[in-house]
């Protein structure tokens, strides 16, 4: 599941937290994923199959593991388009696949 906030949260004065408020992204937001160590692209970004979906507890998508590597590290890429610009996020998540 992905949490999203906003970077620069205007300051207000409240009694309870900002962030207990849930944020979505966009629709036109898709995942990718790279293979660490030869840091080629597994997942390509794809407008149908790589969307990330939502529902009421935030954005989410489904990762099927058929096909990946044991003992490898994989990283998780976000792109979404926001006002008519593209951007790809590579916060550094990272996942190894066992067994």
């Amino acid at each position: 599941q992905l949490k999203v906030r906003d970077i620069k949260p205007t300051r207000t004065y409240a009694t309870s937290s900002i962030y207990t408020t849930q944020k979505y992204l966009p629709a036109t937001t898709y995942y990718s994923v790279k293979d660490v160590k030869s840091d080629i692209t597994v997942v390509e970004f794809d407008n149908n199959f790589t969307k990330v979906s939502a529902d009421l507890q935030g954005n989410y998508f489904d990762l099927y593991m058929y096909g990946y590597e044991p003992e490898r590290y994989y990283k998780i890429l976000i792109k979404t388009v926001i006002s008519g610009s593209t951007l790809i996020f590579d916060d550094q998540y990272f996942f190894k696949v066992t067994e």
